[in-house]
């Protein structure tokens, strides 16, 4: 028997006593990390956080890979499944794409903080690398850490590695603008200086795109929130301003947008709606605007934003669960 087709039987061997295990190792993280962003949005605005992203690596992917480690002797050749298991540290991965760099280290914390806790049953395999911080010389930046996770057999536990890569999604258009996977070892083409340099670059460009837009989230989070601890008071409203009915076209935590009769959108932010309902702590604008309300509002036409704000009590999602 070759070597080549004893690689392949080995792979054939491992997917066939595993693969359910996988699976279910697979599920279980990822409904490891949903909660966690979850838990880390408040159930809201979840686009800025995804891992659904997942796969099991393909028995033949896996079996190439196998050959080039040895070839290039990073590993011996496998003799059992243990061994092929353990060579391929990736055979199970999730991808975490988060809106911006803050999400990313919001998460990471976040996931650094589970894994660590005693009682935490899904734990780190090893120390996580940290691409974020420390990119490579390519310019590859992400966070990698391989989870390990406790899968109950017919035969008894088994503790399963499942790879997870946290990047923001410019990070992870990158690998595909720069062809990164062509570009591997082992890949068919080989980096020229010139992919290098121009890869790099795209990286820093792209780094700072991401930059910006942890900027201009904070600056929407200003201007859509109220201090906690700050007491309500009505939002200023200029001589003059008319009052017209717009309808909610948008609504999350922070803020509601509303279309007015001309057509242009307003933005209800939240210390206009803790205002008009005399609250004291920090609200949800969506407990109490839904898409589809129409709303009386005072116009506010700032160098700023288009500011729709409340001139009567909204309609509260809570008083039409009670009455319906």
């Amino acid at each position: 028997m070759t070597a080549s087709t004893s690689i392949d039987d080995l792979v054939d061997d491992a997917y066939a006593e595993r693969r359910r295990a996988w699976q279910a190792a697979l599920v279980t993280a990822q409904n490891f990390l949903e909660t966690i962003a979850d838990e880390l949005l408040d159930n809201v605005d979840r686009d800025r956080l995804n891992a659904q992203s997942a796969r099991v690596k393909e028995p033949a992917r896996a079996a190439d890979k196998l050959r080039r480690k040895i070839a290039e002797g990073r590993i011996t050749e496998p003799t059992s499944v243990d061994d092929v298991v353990d060579a391929l540290g990736d055979l199970i991965g999730i991808k975490v794409l988060c809106k911006s760099p803050r999400d990313l280290h919001a998460f990471v914390d976040a996931l650094e903080k589970a894994c660590n806790d005693p009682e935490c049953s899904v734990r780190f395999a090893k120390e996580p690398m940290d691409y974020v911080a420390f990119p490579k010389p390519s310019g590859y930046r992400a966070y990698h850490a391989v989870l390990l996770v406790r899968v109950a057999t017919h035969q008894g536990d088994l503790d399963v590695k499942v790879e997870v890569q946290v990047k923001t999604r410019l990070q992870d258009a990158w690998g595909e603008l720069t062809h990164e996977d062509m570009y591997k070892p082992g890949e068919a083409l080989k980096p020229t200086k010139t992919h290098e340099d121009q890869a790099r670059t795209m990286a820093e460009l792209l780094l700072q795109v991401d930059s910006m837009a942890d900027d201009l989230a904070a600056q929407l989070d200003s201007q859509t929130t109220v201090s906690k601890d700050a007491v309500a008071e009505p939002s200023p409203v200029p001589k003059d301003s008319d009052i017209i009915s717009a309808r909610v076209t948008r609504t999350g935590p922070r803020y509601a947008l509303a279309v007015g009769p001309d057509g242009r959108r307003g933005l209800i932010p939240a210390r206009s709606v803790k205002a008009v309902i005399g609250a004291k702590d920090r609200i949800a604008v969506d407990d109490y605007l839904e898409v589809g309300d129409v709303v009386r509002v005072v116009v506010e036409d700032t160098e700023d934003a288009l500011y729709y704000h409340l001139s009567s009590q909204p309609p509260s999602k809570g008083a039409r669960k009670r009455h319906s």
